[in-house]
């Protein structure tokens, strides 16, 4: 989408955005829709420009967000900040004034799976305890949760409980958005990637036929690692190099099986069946209201969704 700055010049700005979950595949489909010849996706996938107006904070200066979109003359522009989806209406409303043809998704995945692997994200970026057990992070998370003050920006970390809570934000953006807003779940997109991308390519009305050559890889599979300072040195370095790797993916997923060759732990963690059985009581009357939100979009939960089983998966 192309903006008059009023100056005689011209910002691009994106036209399609996905606005959430993380922990849901975002940046595996991200990557995937990049691939299409009408996409031109940001050179840094959350660039978070309309996130300060959670807080009630004024936003950066457009250009600078337009910066990340100058090299895009396809159909689309695309950026992903997963975090959108929580800004509830103030965002949404935000998103929609600036960006007023824009398309918004969300990904959906099952609250308690999303949850683990939350869990199993801020440990591995060193931001909780390498030894907390996820018991603990859960208590921790249902103390802030009963205080009110687990969506507090400082409490990102044990954001993983109340994040799951979807009901609780999708009114904002289908009232905002009405069908230029997207729901799809993490459940079609891991087991029928190729699938759940040609009906995201109908609905926004370009060639589906594409996907048939797309590479449908993983990426940004949380792992966990045994020395925590070479851990930090190498989030560092993959900040700071964010634009780079962007334009070479191939080149990213070598360095990173190479890296991951030298400092990853194996994976021993599994949730309890008690750890389950909370989280299926706490999401509980969250998900039944969801369910009847969808009903209204056409829409059912997946069956994994009031399934018990103590080994989520972890992809994409």
């Amino acid at each position: 989408m192309v903006l008059n700055a009023g100056d005689g010049s011209h910002l691009s700005l994106p036209n399609l955005v996905i606005v959430g979950v993380a922990k849901a595949g975002t940046t595996s489909l991200f990557h995937y829709l990049g691939q299409h010849r009408e996409i031109c996706v940001s050179d840094v996938k959350e660039l978070r420009y309309f996130s300060p107006l959670q807080y009630g904070e004024p936003l950066p200066p457009l250009e600078t967000y337009a910066a990340h979109f100058r090299h895009c003359s396809q159909r689309y522009a695309l950026e992903a900040t997963p975090g959108y989806f929580y800004g509830g209406s103030e965002l949404a409303r935000g998103l929609n004034s600036t960006c007023p043809s824009a398309r918004t998704l969300v990904v959906l995945r099952s609250p308690a799976d999303r949850c683990w692997s939350f869990f199993q994200f801020v440990k591995s970026k060193v931001r909780i305890p390498q030894d907390m057990t996820f018991s603990q992070y859960l208590d921790r998370c249902e103390q802030l949760h009963d205080a009110g003050s687990d969506m507090d920006r400082d409490n990102g970390d044990f954001s993983g409980l109340v994040k799951g809570c979807y009901a609780r934000w999708l009114d904002a953006w289908t009232d905002e958005f009405g069908d230029r807003f997207h729901v799809l779940f993490f459940d079609d997109l891991a087991a029928e990637p190729r699938a759940s991308v040609k009906s995201l390519c109908r609905w926004l009305d370009i060639d589906h036929t594409q996907v048939d050559d797309f590479v449908l890889g993983v990426d940004n599979k949380t792992v966990q690692y045994r020395h925590p300072r070479l851990q930090r040195a190498a989030l560092a370095l993959n900040r700071q190099a964010q634009r780079q790797f962007g334009r070479h993916q191939t080149t990213k997923r070598l360095l990173r099986k190479a890296y991951h060759s030298l400092n990853q732990a194996p994976s021993t963690d599994v949730m309890s069946t008690d750890d389950r059985a909370r989280l299926a009581a706490f999401y509980g009357p969250f998900n039944a209201e969801l369910e009847r939100k969808l009903a209204t979009l056409g829409m059912g939960l997946p069956p994994r969704w009031s399934t018990a089983d103590d080994s989520p998966d972890g992809t994409p």
